[in-house]
């Protein structure tokens, strides 16, 4: 038996850990997407109150009028004309789709990781420098 499997409660199929990581890392990495079309969303609005009085509303009704556009294409027979909520949320789903498959062409690609923290790598605290 391979050193990455292991039978499960004495029986059946042996359990493959390497499936299981990579399953893990996909779920992980599917969870960051759904998180920055969070964050995109919670930038977008923090400008908007942020804005004077002319920016404002012209960033108000630029987002009123992508949220109509993100909720409009869904067909009636698969999402009710009246259930705003389940038509925002199955759009947000697609962004994150698009966001995690722009990383998966990334990386089947070769293109390089983001950098990571370069004291990390030295050694150093990440935290250390930061109020300096």
């Amino acid at each position: 038996m391979p050193p990455s499997s292991s039978t499960a409660d004495g029986g059946g199929q042996p359990f493959d850990i390497e499936k299981f990581a990579r399953q893990t890392v996909r779920a992980v990495e599917y969870g960051d997407a759904c998180a920055e079309v969070l964050e995109r969303r919670v930038i977008r609005l923090e400008e908007i109150i942020a804005a004077r009085w002319p920016r404002s509303i012209i960033l108000r009704r630029r987002l009123a009028r992508e949220i109509r556009a993100s909720v409009a294409s869904w067909d009636p027979a698969y999402i009710p004309r009246g259930d705003f909520t389940a038509r925002r949320l199955e759009s947000g789903g697609q962004e994150a789709d698009e966001i995690f498959a722009r990383q998966e062409r990334a990386r089947a690609e070769g293109w390089p990781e983001p950098a990571q923290d370069q004291g990390a790598e030295r050694g150093q605290d990440p935290g250390e420098g930061f109020l300096q």
